[in-house]
């Protein structure tokens, strides 16, 4: 495999940014939760201090963590703390399904799992599978009041045969300082942190990352961005399990000097108010996000402090872009939406439209580190300007490869005759004459949905390992608000499914798809018909089932 890890051997890790920062913007906010506010200084104690308390459970360089959470502190603390030991942290959305979390628990056989507490129907099968298990809760810190408020509210409890140590236990242990051999001391070309994505097939796989990813992203992405200054608030409502939260929301904002703003719990609904209270120079999202900014608009939010807001995970239509301009425009901000593409393989965005661009479909201009170039994707044969083909991407953010996936590596990553490394993202695009990227669309087959990738094999292998189903068809249904929806088209085999229970038959498949996929990817329809309609060459008709829904 081509690996892609050798553009800063000698530059630091994440941590070591993390405390350099730390010595730089002392009592500056570096993270906001719900009113509790975390100086810098404060956050590398707080790192420090779970870096000693893991060290006393065993973590060393080389081994995995996994954190199963929500935006909340203690992730962070947790994730710079594996790189000041070398350790990968692996992060995995709370939402994944129980069978995800089995196969993703046992791949890296982690040793320490943090997972959040509200969570005990997908977490009883760690008690007898890993090492140690810390719960999390997102009102440790929280301050007091709306700690009460939350626990009032909530009402889940652990079950009482599950015996895990909560993380103020665990924290409580980390007093003494570690003391890291030389020979174990992290480099910034190690693999930090490992995310999940469907990559070129749609089978679930890990994402390694290194420092040199996150600390060269930072980097151009402040670049690109041109207006960044140290105090700047940014409100982190992409989760820190994506690339684009991790990368952008919590990892360029602290190199920066800004304040991430966390929030465990988001509704899309009421992101109009959240601007309003917490006040953020930086807005950052995915299209569904500014659709239900459009959507509830209010004439009296004043956001003349906002001076910047970028799109980013999917393609944000042009009447949503030209609408949310009008909006900045209309309540006192000089910005204007400004997209960006990236993938999680080069961990978050690698290019942004130039500040003032009103563009259609425009993906910006490559960071200053990193180079695209167009191919035909038959011959592999670079492409003029101007001309559609696979995008590639070659650079600093770009990963140090799958994990355990050799195949998929060999056909992602792979060099030229100059020894550099391009990985071959599956989208199909053109670069201008003007330098800008404009994106076209996906070779692969794949949904998006609320900025979430859903990859429609992986579900209708499930649904056809259920009883009584003879074929199906999973496609993505435009939607307003979150770009599109997932709907599943079910053919039963009549004679195995009784005359009448197809509704029975159905509930199993829902119940097998719960065990078996991440809610995010859950269908929010089934479709019961006769026949699925197929091409030519007997694939499932998309545009024919498109047709359907449209009533055409």
């Amino acid at each position: 495999m081509p690996e892609n890890s050798d553009f800063d051997r000698n530059g630091l890790t994440i941590y070591e940014c993390i405390k350099s920062k730390a010595e730089e913007y002392k009592d500056l906010t570096a993270i906001e939760y719900y009113g509790n506010k975390i100086s810098y200084t404060s956050l590398l104690a707080n790192v420090d201090r779970c870096a000693a308390a893991m060290y006393l459970h065993g973590v060393r360089s080389g081994m995995h963590v996994a954190v199963i959470l929500p935006n909340v502190p203690q992730a962070v603390f947790v994730f710079y703390a594996c790189s000041k030991l070398g350790a990968v942290c692996d992060l995995i959305h709370p939402l994944s399904a129980v069978r995800e979390l089995e196969s993703y628990i046992a791949s890296t056989n982690p040793q320490i799992v943090f997972v959040y507490d509200e969570l005990p129907a997908g977490i009883t099968f760690l008690s007898g599978n890993v090492k140690k298990v810390v719960l999390v809760s997102p009102a440790e810190y929280l301050p007091r009041m709306a700690r009460l408020a939350l626990k009032v509210r909530s009402g889940v409890k652990t079950p009482a045969f599950i015996r895990f140590e909560t993380f103020p236990e665990f924290f409580k242990k980390g007093t003494k300082p570690c003391s890291i051999k030389e020979d174990d001391r992290p480099i910034a070309s190690d693999a930090c942190a490992m995310l999940y994505t469907g990559g070129t097939t749609g089978k679930a796989k890990g994402v390694l990352l290194s420092s040199t990813n996150f600390n060269k992203n930072a980097e151009a992405a402040i670049e690109s961005c041109e207006c960044l200054e140290k105090g700047d608030r940014f409100l982190s409502v992409l989760p820190i399990f994506h690339g684009f939260g991790l990368g952008v929301g919590i990892h360029t904002v602290l190199m920066y000097g800004g304040t991430s703003i966390l929030l465990p719990i988001f509704k899309v609904k009421k992101f109009i108010q959240l601007i309003s209270k917490y006040k953020p120079a930086v807005i950052a999202g995915v299209p569904a996000i500014f659709g239900a900014i459009v959507a509830g608009d209010s004439k009296d939010v004043d956001m003349s402090f906002v001076k910047l807001v970028i799109s980013g995970g999917d393609r944000l239509p042009s009447d949503t872009q030209d609408a949310m301009n009008e909006l900045l425009s209309r309540h006192g901000s000089k910005a204007v939406v400004r997209q960006g593409y990236g993938l999680t393989e080069c961990l978050s965005g690698v290019s942004l439209m130039p500040p003032g661009c009103l563009e259609h479909n425009c993906i910006g201009r490559p960071y200053g580190n990193t180079n695209f170039k167009i191919i035909d994707p038959e011959t592999g044969n670079e492409l003029p300007k101007g001309t559609n083909g696979e995008i590639l991407i070659s650079g600093p953010s770009v990963m140090i490869g799958y994990f355990n996936e050799k195949e998929e590596n060999r056909d992602t990553l792979k060099m030229d005759e100059k020894g550099r490394v391009w990985l071959h993202t599956g989208d199909m695009g053109r670069i201008g004459e003007n330098g800008l990227l404009y994106f076209e669309c996906r070779i692969k087959r794949m949904i998006i949905t609320n900025g979430y990738n859903v990859y429609p094999g992986v579900l209708e292998d499930v649904i056809r390992s259920c009883h009584g189903v003879s074929d199906c068809a999973v496609i993505g249904v435009p939607d307003a608000l979150r770009g599109e929806i997932v709907r599943a088209y079910i053919v039963f085999d009549k004679k195995a499914v009784r005359e009448g229970g197809f509704d029975e038959a159905l509930k199993e498949v829902k119940k097998e798809l719960a065990l078996q996929v991440s809610k995010f990817a859950m269908p929010r329809s089934f479709v019961v018909i006769d026949e699925i309609p197929k091409t030519k060459v007997g694939k499932a008709d998309t545009e024919a089932l498109l047709s359907m829904e449209n009533g055409s």
